[in-house]
């Protein structure tokens, strides 16, 4: 096995998603694992994602982790993931603004979103989904760019991740996630001033 950790950025990483990357990188290191940590910054995910996917195929990598550089996990991730050994497997996120809806999809056409009460309790099938952390074999990546020339350009429709997921189905592919491999996602919000009688009051908690 030879992992690669890709890490797609816009800029500046949250001290916490660094956090748990250190973990894990020293967990890896540790078990004897072969690995190499990427990151490519941009404005346009999709293309950071197209660089680290030809960077998986060209130096022999079997495996690739994905990470938003936004999340927050624990440090034996890895080795919950690859248990299963599938071709495409995802942890369980939610995304970083209200209604903070699962990042798990039913049905890309039409587009449904599965809820924190559909989960099942073991791995299960999923449409498509984010890639906030997703532990994928590199054939997968390459059997996507030889069939539709491209693997994370998105479409009219579907962002990079969807659409990512949209061509693995197409290649015959099944997709998974394991709802005990949880990740938080890191979000922002707003701080007025009559937050702090709000927050002495009871009425909302960050």
């Amino acid at each position: 096995m030879k992992l690669l950790i890709a890490i797609p950025t816009l800029d500046f990483m949250h001290y916490r998603f660094v956090e748990s990357l250190t973990k894990l990188i020293c967990k890896l290191s540790e078990d004897g694992i072969d690995f190499k940590v990427e990151y490519k910054s941009g404005t346009l995910v999709y293309h950071a994602r197209e660089k680290l996917a030809t960077m998986a195929w060209q130096e022999g990598f079997t495996h690739v982790l994905w990470f938003d550089a936004d999340m927050v996990f624990t440090e034996d991730i890895f080795d919950d993931l690859i248990f299963h050994d599938k071709d495409f497997v995802s942890g369980i996120c939610h995304g970083r603004r209200a209604p903070y809806s699962s990042c798990l999809f039913s049905s890309i056409e039409p587009i449904q979103r599965l809820s924190l009460a559909e989960y099942p309790d073991r791995l299960f099938s999923v449409a498509a989904s984010g890639f906030g952390c997703v532990l994928m074999k590199t054939e997968v990546l390459l059997a996507v760019k030889e069939k539709f020339g491209v693997c994370f350009m998105p479409t009219a429709a579907l962002g990079e991740d969807l659409a990512f997921c949209n061509r693995a189905a197409k290649c015959g592919y099944t997709m998974w996630a394991d709802p005990a491999v949880r990740l938080g996602h890191i979000g922002h919000i707003e701080i007025w001033p009559e937050d702090e009688q709000k927050w002495a009051e009871g009425l909302h908690h960050y």
